[in-house]
């Protein structure tokens, strides 16, 4: 059962450093990559040191296990397997990039961050509290986006970037449907974003909820 109520008990009590954590989630083909290289921009021109990273990190992705589940699927015991060294991944890259990125002021650009590894492994049949237990005492984000494009599009979009040489959970929208509904069921956790819009609509609504961490962020701005 997903429960976005135990996420307070995944992050840290508090944050006293001085940066900015800004996370992008969404099912691939959404647009994440995109919109993060337009976040920098932003931030960038506003001389703000940023750091553009990603979870998992290719540590984990070039494991051999994790490939063969990608392209062929697996058993719950295997999810299992790859839940810990998901979020072993992650302990480490908190560790030696997020964190200190942050302790210097730096804002954090994380595609997908711990978000995607409840949409990917809960639909993989690993329990929601199994997965909080596991991944806890990172830091909190500013701000969560969740880029939610309809499954018919996505399929558009994964198709047209990589045509029949698709992962084993991007050829079926059921499978699709059951990641990208986690990520609802997380409710106000995560910012929903439209990202079917164009990608200059989606950055203006994204930096709508970022007037607070950049003041005027729409004035000027070339993608506003």
């Amino acid at each position: 059962m997903v429960d976005p109520a135990a996420l307070d008990r995944l992050f840290r009590p508090a944050r006293t450093d001085a940066g900015l954590l800004i996370s992008v989630v969404g099912f691939d083909g959404s647009g994440k990559t995109t919109q993060i290289e337009r976040l920098a921009e932003v931030f960038r021109a506003r001389g703000r040191e940023v750091v553009e990273t990603r979870q998992p990190t290719d540590w984990y992705r070039g494991l051999s296990e994790v490939q063969t589940f990608h392209d062929q699927g697996g058993a719950v015991e295997t999810a299992h397997v790859l839940a810990l060294l998901a979020a072993a991944d992650r302990r480490r890259h908190v560790m030696n990039v997020i964190d200190p990125a942050l302790a210097r002021g730096a804002v954090v650009l994380c595609d997908r961050y711990v978000y995607a590894t409840f949409g990917v492994f809960v639909h993989r049949g690993v329990d929601f509290d199994f997965l909080v237990r596991i991944n806890s005492g990172i830091p909190r984000p500013d701000y969560a986006f969740s880029l939610q494009v309809p499954t018919e599009e996505l399929v558009r979009r994964l198709r047209a970037r990589d045509g029949d040489n698709l992962k084993h959970e991007e050829k079926s929208a059921d499978k699709i449907e059951s990641i990208t509904r986690t990520y609802e069921r997380l409710g106000d956790r995560l910012i929903p974003i439209d990202g079917s819009l164009g990608p200059d609509e989606v950055t203006k609504a994204m930096l709508a909820h970022l007037t607070a961490a950049l003041p005027a962020v729409h004035q000027g701005d070339r993608h506003a």
